[in-house]
């Protein structure tokens, strides 16, 4: 294919929100499996999001399919992603992307709080590489630039690999 997209969005917002992990086996995951598939035969790079509880989905795409980044692996109470956890678990087979709080850290926390917050992130998923510093969904449209810009700070000073 040439040219060829930078990568494939495969999928969208709340899978376990609004189905079963059974569902989600019988009904997206061949389509998945087979889209990605299809794109890393052609060296293009997948990824999924989908917001809330999340850890089960990435169990499947991590050692069921091909797919290359999965975000935003919210924490409770949206979702129920531990990065440590994840990385420890599916961390060579999937790239992880995700997860400060957009509330809690992102909106309402201190620029204080955001560096720690990513620090901490870091710290969970990005030894050995395969993680991308990012928040855990969108945020708020009064998020402070002040914490955007300290978490891409904390990225470019702590998170170099």
């Amino acid at each position: 294919m040439d040219p060829k997209p930078d990568f494939l969005f495969c999928g969208g917002s709340g899978t376990l929100i609004w189905q079963t992990p059974e569902i989600v086996r019988e009904l997206v995951l061949p389509v998945l499996k087979r889209t990605t598939e299809m794109a890393r035969d052609l060296g293009i790079p997948t990824q999924v999001h989908s917001c809330g509880p999340e850890r089960e989905l990435v169990k499947m795409a991590a050692l069921e399919t091909e797919l290359t980044i999965i975000d935003p692996l919210e924490v409770p109470p949206m979702g129920d992603c531990s990065l440590a956890e994840l990385k420890r678990l599916y961390g060579d087979q999937i790239v992880l992307k995700g997860n400060l709080h957009t509330t809690e850290v992102m909106l309402r926390g201190s620029v204080d709080d955001v560096r720690a917050a990513s620090r901490q992130a870091i710290d969970d998923a990005g030894a050995g590489g395969g993680f991308i510093l990012s928040t855990g969904d969108q945020c708020g449209r009064d998020t402070p630039d002040e914490n955007i810009l300290a978490m891409i700070e904390t990225a470019r000073t702590y998170g170099r690999y």
